[in-house]
């Protein structure tokens, strides 16, 4: 063997050693620099691609039907339902298939949305064009009445006759106004859904009596008589009512007169009821009010008179009978014939004093007799004899 074909041995056993050894170590060890970090290993597809969207009512509603990306849904014990499926592009529809749930103790009427995106599509049922790009989560409110029947009493714990009341209107802290049912069951906005600080919160609702119609009479006090609803609610108003009482005197003798009187209420109803012995009578349990009162007695007049009757009243009222009239005319002529009598006297001095000449009739007293003032002579000229014709004012002088 010469020494060319120990070179090409050689040549061809490192050759097969290089081999070898790539066969080993694989292509990667081979091209990869031994300073470089080793490459993470893959997250599974699945995991990378996957969105949540979860659904939630306020108040907690369970049992509420709603439809999204196809997928029907129905909300928990807790209120919520949730969907979980692939990252895509596509816009999403989300359809409420309940927006009414009634119980016996409660019924929820869907209200608005929160977190569906568009502001226009709040208070609708279906909202269109929702992502599939990230977790998020949209809320349906719903606002829950209660029912609530009502019964009516006095101050005392009487019970009123329902058949009377023609209204009841209650206010709630929303500034609604809202009619009663006097003998079945009103349901009344209990907890609303309220927009804050981007969520909602449910917010319950308290309402005040405004208005409780009886026989025509106004018996509420405005804002006095307040309550919340919930579950079983029942509401008992209560009205005012009193005792009037009605007597009559003589204007200026002080006695009892009378014999009925005549009482008009605030809703315009008159009475008349006949006064007692003592010329007095008694309305009792009237409703609070103003009301009018008026008396009738023989030969006598009043004037109404107005009592608010807040409390148990006494109304006395003054009678002008026929008695006080004639006193009140005498009196009066007597004081207008005492001038007349003065004057009478007066010129009967006067007559007396200067009476008139035989054969007339004086009409009215002579005035003393006034004495003649001389008249002065006009100056004469010099010469003049005095009575001469000169001497007179007016004479013609002759030549």
């Amino acid at each position: 063997m010469n020494r060319r074909t120990a070179r090409r041995h050689a040549v061809a056993l490192l050759a097969l050693l290089t081999a070898l050894l790539l066969a080993f170590t694989g292509p990667a060890a081979a091209t990869q620099p031994a300073s470089a970090a080793p490459t993470p290993a893959p997250q599974p597809a699945s995991a990378a691609a996957t969105v949540t969207v979860t659904f939630r009512t306020v108040p907690a509603v369970p049992g509420v039907r709603l439809v999204f990306g196809g997928q029907s849904l129905v909300t928990g014990a807790d209120g919520t339902a949730s969907y979980t499926g692939p990252r895509t592009a596509q816009r999403q529809s989300l359809r409420l298939l309940d927006t009414s749930v009634d119980t016996p103790d409660a019924r929820y009427r869907f209200t608005r949305w929160a977190g569906q995106r568009d502001p226009e599509q709040t208070f609708r049922s279906r909202v269109d064009g929702l992502p599939l790009r990230a977790d998020y989560t949209i809320t349906a409110g719903f606002t829950v009445q209660y029912p609530v029947t009502v019964a009516f009493t006095d101050q005392h714990g009487a019970p009123l006759d329902p058949s009377l009341v023609s209204s009841v209107k209650v206010r709630g802290s929303d500034a609604r106004i809202t009619d009663l049912s006097v003998a079945g069951t009103t349901w009344l906005d209990g907890v609303v859904p309220v927009f804050r600080n981007s969520s909602l919160t449910p917010v319950p609702v308290d309402y005040t009596l405004r208005s409780l119609v009886y026989d025509g009479v106004q018996l509420a006090d405005a804002g006095r008589q307040g309550f919340r609803p919930g579950p079983d609610r029942h509401l008992t108003f209560t009205g005012a009512f009193h005792d009037l009482t009605v007597t009559a005197h003589d204007a200026l003798f002080g006695s009892a007169t009378g014999d009925r009187a005549t009482v008009t209420d605030p809703a315009g109803h008159v009475t008349t009821v006949s006064l007692g012995p003592d010329h007095t009578a008694v309305l009792a349990h009237l409703p609070r009010g103003r009301y009018t009162v008026e008396v009738k007695a023989p030969g006598g007049s009043t004037n109404p008179r107005e009592i608010q009757l807040s409390q148990a009243v006494t109304a006395d009222v003054t009678v002008v009978s026929l008695a006080d009239v004639l006193v009140i005319a005498g009196a009066g002529l007597l004081l207008l014939g005492i001038p007349v009598v003065i004057r009478l006297r007066r010129r009967t001095r006067r007559t007396a004093a200067y009476p008139a000449a035989p054969g007339t009739h004086a009409r009215r007293s002579a005035p003393a007799p006034r004495q003649p003032v001389p008249e002065e002579e006009p100056e004469q000229p010099e010469g003049a004899e005095k009575g001469s014709p000169t001497s007179r004012p007016g004479a013609a002088t002759r030549c």
